[in-house]
């Protein structure tokens, strides 16, 4: 057997396909970590009521760690939440109101609220988010946040956060890219390194007992975190610094072969050096 208490996997281009489903077979897998006392995580930059709904049939067997780290949910309670204040909230949207291409989300705890200004972005949206809430003005919204996405209808994330947003919100608020198409902005101190070390303290699970699994910027602190950092062979190229296994592609089932493997008492291949 190995050592390995918790897995905790990404989403987006790590578990979920590329159509956003989840591969065949995921659920028994959860449910057998769970009778073997292995916890698991869905761990992701979407909202909580999000993941509670993918994963509804073995919601209870397994914990949520959304919003990047902002909110912590186990045995149907939220054990962990941090959010932006409503001057944080204001100045963000009001900024991302003056750039091109890109519109903001807020993250709430039930819903992600969108401005009514921009409700024609809904559709495509509903890939990433199950409910909606339309806000009057988001700026002037009176709800806890605990993340605001900022959405790139036609990409350009990776290229956007660099140059016009770490200099603008840097200092005072934490920024990761999600994939091409967002970019989150949250609590200094919210990433999901930090949130797995809370939910460990909750689940008295030390983090060189974690295993973790990921793609990309927003799962950098997980990696540097846990005791098996894993990445899918999909990873982005600079992911590979943070890695100590591999496995393979998220259309492969890369994540499941992981879980089958941990379940075997073996861990996936070590990364070659």
């Amino acid at each position: 057997m190995t050592s390995v208490k918790l897995i905790a996997s990404d989403l987006d281009r790590t578990l979920l396909l590329a159509d956003s489903s989840l591969p065949a077979g995921i659920f028994d897998r959860i449910s057998a970590l769970h009778k073997a006392g292995i916890e698991f995580v869905a761990a992701s930059g979407r909202g909580v009521y999000t993941l509670e709904d993918l994963f509804a049939p073995v919601h209870d067997q397994m914990s949520f760690l959304a919003e990047n780290g902002g909110v912590l949910k186990h045995a149907g309670q939220v054990v962990g939440a941090t959010y932006l204040t409503p001057a944080q909230v204001a100045d963000i949207v009001n900024f991302v109101r003056t750039q091109p291409n890109v519109i903001a989300l807020g993250n709430g705890l039930d819903a992600t609220y969108l401005d009514q200004s921009e409700r024609q972005y809904q559709p495509e949206l509903s890939h990433f988010i199950t409910r909606f809430r339309i806000a009057p003005d988001l700026a002037r919204l009176d709800a806890p946040l605990a993340k605001l996405s900022l959405y790139f209808p036609k990409g350009g994330a990776y290229d956007a956060i660099k140059p016009v947003y770490v200099p603008r919100f840097g200092a005072e608020l934490a920024l990761t890219v999600g994939g091409p198409t967002f970019i989150d902005v949250m609590p200094k101190t919210t990433n999901k390194g930090n949130g797995l070390k809370q939910l460990g303290a909750v689940l008295h699970i030390a983090p060189e007992s974690m295993m973790a699994l990921g793609d990309t910027n927003n799962d950098i602190e997980m990696m540097q975190t846990v005791g098996y950092p894993v990445l899918v062979d999909n990873a982005t190229p600079n992911m590979w610094q943070y890695g100590k296994y591999h496995t393979k592609t998220n259309e492969e089932r890369g994540v499941l072969e992981a879980i089958d493997r941990v379940l075997a008492g073996r861990l996936p291949d070590k990364i070659a050096q």
